[in-house]
């Protein structure tokens, strides 16, 4: 049985990359085709988030822990 995340873009293998190099995750399947990166976002709703757009444009947030 498949199973996992699957987002449409247009090169899912530069995404699927990305995502897998990000959350150190491995790639199960992939078609041939890529580069990592990730664009800063115009708006930042907070100063401990950082609101970020995956290679496709789909928006993501990486959140600092500034206790302690």
């Amino acid at each position: 049985m498949w199973w996992g995340t699957a987002i449409e873009a247009p090169d899912p293998g530069a995404l699927a990359a990305f995502y897998s190099r990000l959350l150190d995750w491995p790639v199960v399947h992939e078609e041939p085709g890529t580069a990592l990166g990730a664009r800063v976002a115009a708006f930042q709703p907070q100063d401990n988030v950082r609101v970020l757009l995956d290679p496709a444009g789909h928006p993501f947030c990486l959140c600092r822990d500034d206790k302690g």
